[in-house]
């Protein structure tokens, strides 16, 4: 139960603050959006870790945990916002949304065991999330192409790296000074890759604000996502948390009048009710 709980905070703070940055993303780009977040996200990190962290507990092993998430976290998003871009969404959205397949593999090769009902309403979780993502889309969106899946596969992969790693620093550093370091380590690869695209950063003041919501939304994401860890079976954290997809559609078709098809409906009822099996069995 403590892992569903956590799982599900996170998927709503995650949904949120991915509902704003479709907004902002539109408007400013894609890694400006994500740079601004990640900004704020850093300060309020940086304050919170010098009132409540513990720098006695930050070791090596934890920290360089620690780098790896953030780096494979900023990757992982722009990855994700380049397969949207180069194909259509109804092919990349799936396979992103899919991600904590990768994470049970994980669990399940370091010698995690969760019961057969646990392992059914996880796969369920998962395919809802999928369906969710791919249900609003046609062929009509274009057709499929090798580079877009690719990118797809590989922000995949590369965001579950950034959940595993996170989930194994927190033991060792705890939640807040993984995530800080985390995130001044993807502020660095994110100025890694304005340089190598020659693009300046501006950031315009007017959006400063929603800059704090969404970051605040972020960091709130992950912090639920590591409070949620730390014990056994990490991955039904990260796969109730992976809901947040499902979230973000529900907002767009509450706010921006989106399109609510009976897919969409069926892959949300799909998720909730395997959220809800899970609950019942932790």
């Amino acid at each position: 139960m403590h892992q569903v709980l956590f799982g599900a905070l996170s998927a709503l703070s995650f949904g949120s603050a991915d509902f704003l940055a479709s907004l902002s993303s539109r408007r400013l780009g894609a890694l400006r959006a994500i740079t601004g977040m990640m900004l704020v996200s850093a300060a309020a990190l940086t304050v919170a870790f010098m009132l409540m962290g513990d720098f006695r507990r930050v070791g090596l092993e934890g920290t360089l945990l620690s780098v790896v998430h953030g780096t494979a976290f900023a990757f992982a998003l722009a990855l994700y916002f380049r397969a949207m871009a180069t194909g259509p969404v109804y092919v990349a959205a799936p396979i992103i949304s899919a991600h904590p397949l990768f994470i049970i593999a994980f669990a399940l090769a370091a010698g995690s065991e969760p019961t057969l009902l646990q392992s059914v309403a996880m796969l369920g979780t998962i395919a809802g999330v999928a369906i969710v993502a791919a249900g609003g889309s046609s062929a009509s969106d274009g057709a499929p192409n090798a580079a877009s899946t690719l990118h797809a596969f590989a922000s995949s992969i590369v965001y579950a790296i950034a959940v595993v790693a996170a989930q194994k620093a927190v033991p060792l550093n705890g939640e807040f000074a993984t995530i800080w370091v985390g995130r001044l380590s993807g502020l660095i690869a994110l100025a890694a890759l304005f340089a190598a695209k020659r693009e300046p950063l501006h950031l315009p003041k007017v959006w400063w604000p929603f800059f704090c919501a969404h970051g605040l939304l972020d960091t709130g994401g992950l912090l639920f996502l590591l409070f949620g860890s730390g014990r056994d079976l990490d991955e039904i954290t990260a796969v109730v948390a992976s809901a947040f997809g499902a979230v973000t559609v529900a907002l767009a078709w509450i706010f921006l009048n989106e399109r609510m098809t009976p897919l969409r409906l069926l892959g949300i009822g799909m998720t909730f009710f395997c959220v809800g099996t899970l609950a019942y069995s932790s």
